[in-house]
């Protein structure tokens, strides 16, 4: 309950499988890009998502990335898109898909204007402001990322884990 998103890559043709596994979770999955017998899926829990995405921050740089309208489905496939382009190597990274994966807007733009250098923290991203909120932010990520190894290390599914801890938690 973190972060609205995260990027789950599989082998092509196990799309039965992962939506197996998402059953009865809040999660939904969209296929960003193909290649090298890979399937990249955004795994994302929409309400939250769409929440993060209208926050005035992140829509002024989507904005300056020329998406316009706030339509989520969308934006997932103009990123989808430019970032199969990019795997095709036809186009540079779409930087964006910082911003499907909840991170913060400063960050994004930061690592876009320093080209991935001169950042103030590493982390599961580069920290380009808020370092303090942002630093306790990773350290909860690695607290719920031991949590989970153990419960799966336990024989639970990401099912019986949503079920465990978001009980209000509707099918996405």
């Amino acid at each position: 309950g973190l972060k609205p998103s995260n990027l789950l890559i599989i082998p092509a043709g196990n799309e039965t499988e992962l939506r197996a596994a998402l059953h009865g979770t809040r999660f939904a999955a969209y296929c960003l890009s193909e290649y090298d017998d890979k399937q990249v899926y955004l795994l994302y829990k929409a309400s939250e998502l769409m929440v993060y995405l209208t926050e005035r921050p992140v829509q002024e740089l989507l904005l300056e990335l020329g998406y316009e309208g706030g339509e989520l489905y969308t934006l997932l496939q103009m990123v989808s898109r430019k970032y199969t382009a990019h795997k095709q190597k036809k186009a540079a990274f779409p930087h964006e898909l910082g911003l499907l994966l909840g991170y913060p807007a400063v960050d994004v733009k930061g690592f876009m204007e320093h080209e991935g250098k001169n950042f103030l923290y590493c982390g599961y991203w580069k920290v380009y402001g808020n370092v303090r909120e942002t630093v306790s932010l990773f350290r909860e990520f690695g607290r719920a990322k031991e949590l989970i190894v153990q419960l799966v290390k336990k024989g639970y599914n990401i099912a019986d884990i949503t079920a465990m801890y978001y009980k209000s938690w509707s099918v996405a």
